[in-house]
């Protein structure tokens, strides 16, 4: 009960303030994904009236992949008295937790895929919003897609617990649909080029879900789907332009405003532990008509229907 009490304090003492309001936030990498969800929570607080260099100061950190860095970075935020944390991606959220949850600062989590199974949840100070995707229907998005579609590949960090996470679940997809699923380990993104020329000659069609080492060294993925004319579908709109064939999945964007709501929320008054964490809806279908010419892929009818909208001539088309 007295940590309900200090924590409902410190919000209080944040927003009765004279000095600027103090916002650590992390990430695990740089990439489009999350630095839009990055953008889309600093956005959903200036249209809530919270200025940079007037009534709010970000601390932006990025752990470069590393974990250890990551922990290094909850601790700095911890030293210099931040009075709100915001997290992007399971592995940096898992770091802020295990150096915050024995504090009264609010922690606000985003872009974590299974909140529940990294060990997020049950602390009076945190909550967030989740990307979890729907995996089975990327796999049978790929398979309408793909005419006989047998083997699939899939690179992913073993070392990531959201991509751990889902991984499982492709695995339990596969097994369902009848499809053989050939999987390529890559613990940094150093890694992530061999992982991915392992697939060569192996798989149909490549499958990469929200995994942050995937997306940090995305080019590589990319390069080889194109040289050799692998269908390649990625978890993430934001990186149509770099050449995937496929995306699926949220505006991250989008996944930042929402995240800015919940942490609109705390400074209001509202405890964390009164703020159940949100799961992000509305998934989308983008087609890449200028790689499919590129590797002389047809896109099916029906995929056409499907999809949210199209990249052509280097633009985006939303189909109405």
């Amino acid at each position: 009960m007295r940590k309900f009490v200090v924590l409902a304090l410190v919000v209080l003492g944040i927003l009765g303030s004279a000095r600027p309001l103090v916002i650590g936030i992390t990430q695990i990498v740089e990439h489009p994904a999350l630095d839009a969800v990055r953008e889309g929570i600093i956005e959903a607080l200036r249209r809530a009236g919270y200025v940079p260099g007037d009534n709010v100061q970000y601390i932006l950190a990025n752990a470069q992949g590393d974990f250890s860095v990551a922990m290094a970075i909850a601790q700095d935020f911890r030293a210099r008295g931040v009075d709100l944390v915001i997290s992007i991606t399971t592995p940096s959220s898992q770091a802020v937790v295990q150096v915050f949850r024995d504090t009264p600062i609010p922690v606000i989590f985003s872009a974590v895929t299974d909140p529940v199974g990294a060990g997020l949840t049950g602390y009076p100070n945190v909550t967030g919003a989740s990307d979890m995707i729907d995996v089975r229907a990327d796999v049978e998005l790929l398979r309408k897609l793909v005419p006989g579609l047998r083997r699939l590949g899939q690179v992913y960090n073993p070392g990531e617990a959201n991509s751990a996470i889902l991984t499982e679940m492709t695995k339990k997809a596969c097994a369902e649909l009848g499809i053989e699923l050939i999987v390529a380990a890559a613990n940094s993104t150093a890694e992530v080029p061999l992982a991915v020329q392992s697939l060569i000659g192996r798989v149909d069609a490549i499958y990469c879900t929200t995994d942050n080492t995937v997306a940090a060294a995305l080019d590589a993925v990319v390069a080889v789907s194109k040289a050799h004319r692998i269908p390649f579908l990625f978890a993430d709109p934001t990186s149509l332009e770099r050449g995937v064939l496929i995306c699926t999945g949220f505006d991250y964007f989008d996944h930042g405003l929402l995240t800015g709501q919940i942490v609109l929320q705390v400074l209001g008054g509202t405890p964390p532990s009164a703020i159940p964490f949100v799961r992000q809806a509305g998934t989308q279908v983008w087609l890449n008509l200028d790689v499919a010419e590129e590797i002389g892929f047809v896109f099916p009818l029906e995929a056409k229907k499907l999809a949210t909208g199209l990249l052509f001539g280097g633009q985006r088309f939303i189909k109405e």
